[in-house]
């Protein structure tokens, strides 16, 4: 059997922590080495679901991850002037595990990143692959600074920009632009807001997450140019003005915005390659391997659930190296290919409201078919993967 004694983590975001994790925890010599000079974590906030959670359980990290967000256990649907159509409560989680827990992605990061310390992984920051050979029974991996080190495998979590992935696939598979586009900023909670919402409107979606008692995301997906620049002197007033027709607490937020508040943006470019997801010794997974529309807040937890699939599988007493690695890419594909398709079709869905007429239509199959479609999503989510 191909051991595997040695892997080298290529990313720092939650899919590359899990998996630095999860091989270490097992008895692996681990190197994560993240790129950036710093653990600086951009973005604002994640939704970690139940299927998620359980991996994080597995990790020993739960306990922080809950006492460290916001949980709850439905999901609900408005109109612009908060009029609710669709109450949805999750069929996620059991006794041990809640349906969602929501928190800000640096707590995540940093609870992640003390268990990667803890449990031995080498972290490097600053420093990240430039030369690949991938031998029969090593790969040797030339760093920035010009050093070289041989290891049984290495993973790629890093990121939708992934020059693993490059390495793998060359630039066949990138992600596309959908022609949509994100906005967020952390707000102080809503008394209203118990669990995650959204507001549809006509030409665009907005919504809210909470992330812990005192604080929530406040979210807007809408068409953008997939092109677009938007200076950043210039989003309080392109905020504002995308959040014009809402009403209730959305109207209160867009008041307040100002120069000091700390919007993020970033199109929506949903990627999915196809499998397998490894040549020789080298693997990806995370957002190297897929990125998908926000709406089933699964994008963090597929990177979770890949890292720690990755482990259990390559460390398999069972099989070559390629064949446990196909086997990975193949439970892991089919569980992604499922988010993918669901999210985007929710995505195309929403923003195809673009009239009175329409937005009345949505009303209607909504509050006909919106929890029991989603049902569906919870119902596959939930199964078990360990």
């Amino acid at each position: 059997m191909d051991k595997v004694e040695r892997v080298l983590v290529v990313g720092g975001g939650v899919g590359g922590l899990t998996a630095a994790i999860s091989f270490a925890q097992r008895g692996v010599e681990v190197v994560l080495a993240e790129r950036r000079p710093s653990f600086d974590v951009p973005g604002v906030g994640l939704g970690q679901p139940a299927n998620a959670l359980r991996v994080y359980d597995a990790l020993g990290v739960l306990p922080s991850i809950l006492a460290s967000g916001f949980i709850y256990d439905h999901m609900d649907i408005f109109d612009p002037d908060r009029n609710l159509i669709v109450h949805h409560k999750f069929l996620l989680g059991d006794a041990r595990v809640p349906a969602v827990c929501a928190l800000s992605r640096l707590r995540l990061h940093e609870i992640l990143l003390a268990a990667a310390q803890i449990a031995g992984v080498d972290v490097r920051i600053g420093t990240s692959p430039t030369v690949i050979h991938d031998h029969t029974d090593r790969a040797e991996v030339t760093f920035g600074n010009g050093r070289t080190e041989s290891f049984d495998l290495v993973a790629g979590f890093d990121g939708i920009r992934s020059a693993m992935r490059q390495y793998l696939v060359g630039t066949a598979f990138v992600p596309r632009p959908s022609g949509y586009g994100a906005w967020r900023v952390q707000v102080p909670l809503a008394d209203c807001v118990r669990g995650i919402e959204f507001l549809q409107g006509i030409g665009s979606k907005t919504g809210a997450m909470p992330l812990a008692n005192d604080l929530m995301y406040l979210f807007h997906i809408r068409p953008e140019m997939h092109d677009a620049v938007f200076v950043r002197e210039s989003y309080t007033d392109l905020f504002r003005e995308r959040l014009r027709p809402y009403a209730s607490y959305v109207a209160e937020i867009a008041a307040m915005l100002n120069a000091a508040s700390d919007i993020v943006y970033s199109p929506i470019e949903p990627l999915l390659l196809p499998w397998p997801w490894f040549r020789g010794r080298v693997v990806i997974g995370g957002d190297a391997a897929h990125t998908f529309p926000p709406h089933l807040t699964q994008g963090a937890a597929m990177a979770a659930e890949d890292g720690h699939v990755l482990a259990r599988e390559t460390l398999a007493e069972e099989g070559s190296l390629a064949e446990r690695l196909m086997v990975y890419s193949q439970k892991r594909y089919a569980r992604c290919a499922f988010v993918y398709t669901f999210s985007r079709q929710w995505l195309d869905d929403e923003q195809s409201v673009r009239t009175a007429e329409d937005l009345e239509a949505a009303r209607s199959e909504l509050t006909l078919n919106g929890s029991s479609r989603i049902a569906v999503s919870d119902r596959i989510l939930d199964t078990r993967i360990f």
